[in-house]
């Protein structure tokens, strides 16, 4: 039986329960394309870190639990397109991460310029009228001044924001925790299906009938933090995957995270205002966030304190000289420091924010 091509190969591959897309980019590495891994015995495959014997046999196995032309035929009947590592229009964004998604299932289309002005606006699915009014007043003007509105599709912020990037006929990305053929939540396959109307698009790196689950949602995070130049969190509780996103942004990515102010009794509010106090941007006005990026003509100066790439405090200057020691992840910096993760990554996050530091590839620092 002939191997698959080059592209069926990666479908192949993000078919495997259990693999995710560390473990395909080691395979990768490994043996240099995902047709030489689909062909090599358990044996060798066992040898790819993390792998294990289990996720290697499933591997060797794919001829009998994988069916990549079945896969490849419901998404033409869903109306979705396969978009893989190794075609042309794959998110110059998105293949920057470390950890890029193998596939993506789109419903709708990008454009280059979707890149340009990105900006990813998250918070609670049970949002109050207040954090639904900005959320969606900050889409729309944010579309309204060409950019492009990322978020989750999710019940709450999440559908305000997409809505407001509507209400402008402005631009929406929707990036979901599911496969295609199981949007989740069923009360907005209409947003969904306006979204890929000609304004956006839909996207999903799960296979077409993967239901949601508990890890799903992270794994959507991630890529919203990472195509956006720009995440603003609109309201959000402490516990909130929100500030995952933000936080994955800052730390992972380098980008400048906003957080909107509330009422400071509210626990709707908590989480934006937590984000503050680490070092994200307080804004107030679509037009701050603009002038902060530096994507208007007259940008106001607000983020003057952010300005001096100089340490403020000795814990600063001990992760910078720590960073110029080798010491230049996470995982290096926690027992270098004698930090635990929690403590060290808001600390990270402020000294990206002030341009202390830079994020590379990898989850390395600079």
């Amino acid at each position: 039986m002939s191997l698959p091509t080059p592209r069926e190969a990666l479908i192949t591959l993000n078919l495997i329960p259990g693999l995710g897309s560390v473990r395909i980019q080691a395979l990768l590495d490994f043996f240099g394309s995902a047709e030489l891994a689909l062909a090599a015995p358990a044996s060798m495959l066992e040898q790819v870190p993390r792998l294990g014997p289990k996720l290697a046999a499933a591997i060797a196995d794919w001829r009998n639990c994988t069916n990549t032309a079945a896969e490849m035929e419901a998404a033409a009947q869903w109306g979705v397109r396969i978009v893989t590592l190794l075609d042309d229009d794959y998110p110059q964004a998105l293949r920057r991460m470390a950890d890029p998604p193998i596939t993506l299932y789109v419903r709708g289309e990008w454009q280059p310029q979707d890149d340009e002005r990105a900006v990813a606006v998250v918070g609670s699915r049970q949002a109050t009228p207040y954090g639904m009014l900005q959320a969606r007043r900050f889409a729309r003007e944010l579309a309204e001044n060409g950019c492009t509105i990322i978020s989750g599709l999710a019940l709450g912020v999440d559908t305000a924001a997409h809505s407001g990037a509507l209400d402008a006929g402005g631009r929406t990305i929707a990036v979901i925790g599911s496969g295609m053929a199981q949007l989740f939540p069923q009360d907005n396959e209409a947003l969904a299906a306006h979204i890929a109307d000609g304004h956006g698009a839909v996207v999903s790196e799960f296979p077409m009938f993967m239901r949601p689950g508990r890890t799903t949602f992270p794994q959507r995070n991630r890529i919203v933090a990472a195509w956006s130049q720009a995440t603003l969190v609109v309201e959000a509780p402490t516990r909130s995957g929100a500030l995952i996103t933000a936080r994955m942004a800052a730390a992972d990515y380098g980008r400048t995270v906003f957080a909107l102010p509330g009422p400071v009794d509210r626990v709707s509010s908590a989480g934006c205002h937590a984000l503050i106090r680490e070092g994200a941007i307080l804004c107030t006005t679509p037009d701050e966030l603009m002038a902060d990026m530096n994507w208007n003509s007259s940008p106001q100066q607000l983020n003057f304190h952010f300005d001096d790439p100089t340490p403020t405090d000795s814990a600063e200057a001990a992760v910078l000289a720590a960073i110029r020691d080798g010491f230049d992840t996470l995982d290096a910096l926690c027992p270098a420091l004698g930090m635990p993760a929690h403590e060290l990554t808001p600390l990270l996050m402020r000294m990206q924010v002030r341009r202390i530091i830079t994020p590379l590839p990898g989850g390395r620092f600079k």
